[in-house]
């Protein structure tokens, strides 16, 4: 799981279903970014641009990949 995703520590400000539909589509931006981002033609490629294990890539197709090791 990317790192950005992991809840550190429970928010006061988030208590119900409808708190968190925002950061839902947080999530959903950041996965777009991310793929969007990152083109690669394999996981060595994603790996020296700085890609680490578990972050999202695609190839020119459009293949969603995850960085393994």
């Amino acid at each position: 799981m990317p790192e950005q995703f992991k809840n550190l520590s429970p928010d006061p400000y988030l208590q119900n279903g409808e708190d968190m539909g925002l950061v839902k589509f947080g999530h959903l931006n950041f996965l777009l970014r991310q793929l969007n981002n990152n083109v690669h033609t394999n996981n060595a490629a994603a790996k020296l641009a700085g890609l680490k294990a578990g972050d999202f890539y695609r190839t020119a197709t459009g293949q969603v990949h995850i960085v393994y090791d």
